[in-house]
Parts: structure tokens; C-alpha cells; sequence
């Protein structure tokens, strides 16, 4: 979980907290980012749902009534929430994009999706997708302080959240860029909930300045390797840079046939003199090979006294 000033986020699969790798040290940055612009990158499944949470200590937070959530995906706001101090909460999950249209309220859950290319014929990309661009691969969790919470007069929150995300499902490939980018996040289908209660609340920090910002930067596995953020997985060592004791009978079988074949003769024409060639012969890998074939060693005899039962 990645922590700043009591306040601590990480995005949770299937009810475990995703593993986080720290960003490329060398990484050059076009903008110097503050101190409690937190960066981690984790590993996006494809298909599957996932939560923001957030959690906090009361003990590094005084001065403030509670704690103003928003989530954005891919550059675009999708939920805020209110955390009363209160209540004694010290945690919360942000899984889903609630809204009120027309008196309704609906939620339509996160979830990660893999991204399709297409070639630059196939499609194209406005400007306004071109700029939503540069955010995708994204999930940042902004908190603000706050103090004053009220029950809100206001149920609309479409307003202050998008109602999906603007960029088309096929992108085409000249607009990443040559960028290791893999997914991107989806919406499910709304479904409907029951009313929420809405606050508002005056902030303590300054707008466009939250407290913290924590932000999650997904990729697949092989993404984040290309990206130098996880090693490589070693290549494996070929069998016959191995030693020959470490082979199992599998490979031993298969370093014989990979020697046999390097040492058999091209195909002669028919009617010509065909030459025989013989394997040169490996001691050390002979004794090997035949002890993966040996036959078990059977039990010794053991003798057996036999008893004359008939009278002389």
C-alpha cells in the first residue's frame, strides 16, 4: 500500500491488494512532480474488476472533519466520496461510478480491459481523444481535506462525473506512440441502486492542490518488463550448456536425438555409395543415459530353509 501523511491507497483484485513496483529510477521526467504525488505501478488482468481504497489514521490528520475522495480513470473523473471522521471508519473501496439521472441512481462498476489497435488507416482520433490520451493507463486517487460536511440539497451528480470514458475502444496504433501500453479501464452496464445521501463540505486544501495523490499507472506483465519496472524472466539454458548430471531422463532423451541428428549424413542419390557415420562417443554422457535406463535391481534371494516332515 502506498502511504503519505497517515493516508495510505492501493487498488484490490478479487480482495487482494494488488503487488506494487516502484517506477523506474532512471525514468526522465518532463515536469518535476511534488512530494505527495505518489507513483506505483501494478499489474492490470484483463476482464477483471478492481477497487480503489483508501485508508487513514486519525492521529495525522487533525484539523479536518474528514477526507473528499476522487477517482479518475484514464484522466477522467469517475466518482467522489465524502468520509466522515465521525463515523470511525479507516477505510473505504471505490469500485464503482454511481450517478442520479432523473431521480434514479445507478452504479456502473470498474473493471480492465485490453486495448485494440488498429492501423492508422482503419481509424482516427480527434483532438479532444488525443488529449485524453496521454492520461490512459491510469488510476489516480486525489484526497483533499475537509471540515464543515453538511447534507447536500443537490442529488445531480452528473456534473462533476463523466458517464464514460471518451476514448473509442479501438485506438489506432500511431496514437500510443510506441508507448508499452497494454489495457485501459472499462465500465460494466449501470445498474440500479438504492438513493444515496449526498454532503458537501468546505475544503482545507486548495483546489487542483489535494493533499495527496496517489497514482496507480496499469500494464500487463510483459509491459511492465519491457518498461524495465519487473526483470525479465531468464531465458532458459539450452540442454547442451548444461551439466549432464543435472538432465532429467526426458532431456537426456532429447540431447541424444539432437546429437544423433547433427551427426547423420545428408540423403545420397540413389545408386550412390551411402557412408556411414558413426557417433563419436561420450563416456561421461554414455554412463549417464544408461543409468536413466537401468532396470531396477531386483530383490536379493533370500534362502529359504527347508523342513523333512516324512519319517525315514
Amino acid at each position: 500500500m502506498a502511504i503519505f501523511g497517515g493516508i495510505g491507497a492501493s487498488v484490490v483484485v478479487y480482495g487482494q491488494s494488488l503487488v506494487e513496483y516502484n517506477e523506474d529510477v532512471n525514468e526522465n521526467y518532463d515536469t518535476p512532480r511534488e512530494n505527495n504525488h505518489i507513483v506505483k505501478y501494478i499489474e492490470a488482468t484483463s476482464g477483471a474488476h478492481f477497487e480503489v481504497k483508501a485508508a487513514w489514521d486519525f492521529l495525522d490528520l487533525k484539523g479536518c472533519d474528514g477526507l473528499r475522495l476522487q477517482v479518475d480513470l484514464d484522466g477522467q473523473c469517475m466518482e467522489t466520496a465524502l468520509c466522515q471522521f465521525k463515523y470511525n471508519d479507516r477505510s473505504t473501496y471505490l469500485d464503482c461510478a454511481r450517478r442520479c439521472v432523473g431521480g434514479r441512481w445507478t452504479q456502473e462498476k470498474f473493471r480492465f480491459a485490453e486495448i485494440v489497435s488498429v492501423d492508422a488507416q482503419r481509424g482516427s482520433m480527434d483532438s479532444s481523444e488525443s488529449s485524453d490520451l496521454a492520461s490512459i493507463g491510469t488510476i489516480v486517487l486525489s484526497v483533499c481535506r475537509v471540515k464543515n460536511i453538511r447534507e447536500s440539497t443537490t442529488l445531480s451528480r452528473t456534473s462533476n462525473v463523466k458517464t464514460g470514458s471518451s476514448i473509442s475502444e479501438a485506438i489506432p496504433e500511431k496514437a500510443l506512440k510506441g508507448r508499452a501500453l497494454t489495457h485501459r479501464t472499462s465500465l460494466d452496464p449501470p445498474e440500479k441502486i438504492a438513493a444515496v445521501v449526498t454532503v458537501t463540505s468546505e475544503r482545507i486544501d486548495r483546489p487542483g492542490s489535494p493533499f495527496v495523490k496517489f497514482e496507480f499507472r496499469y500494464r500487463s506483465r510483459r509491459a511492465l518488463q519491457i518498461e524495465g519496472i519487473i526483470p525479465r524472466s531468464p531465458s532458459p539454458i539450452p540442454l547442451e550448456e548444461r551439466p549432464l548430471e543435472s538432465l532429467t531422463r526426458e532431456e537426456a532423451i532429447e540431447l541424444l536425438a539432437r546429437r544423433t541428428a547433427r551427426t547423420k549424413p545428408d540423403v545420397k542419390p540413389e545408386g550412390s555409395t551411402s557412408l556411414r557415420v558413426k557417433r563419436e562417443r561420450d563416456p561421461e554422457f554414455d554412463e549417464i543415459l544408461a543409468s536413466s535406463f537401468a532396470p531396477k535391481k531386483a530383490r536379493e534371494s533370500q534362502d529359504i530353509e527347508v523342513i523333512d516332515l516324512l519319517d525315514d
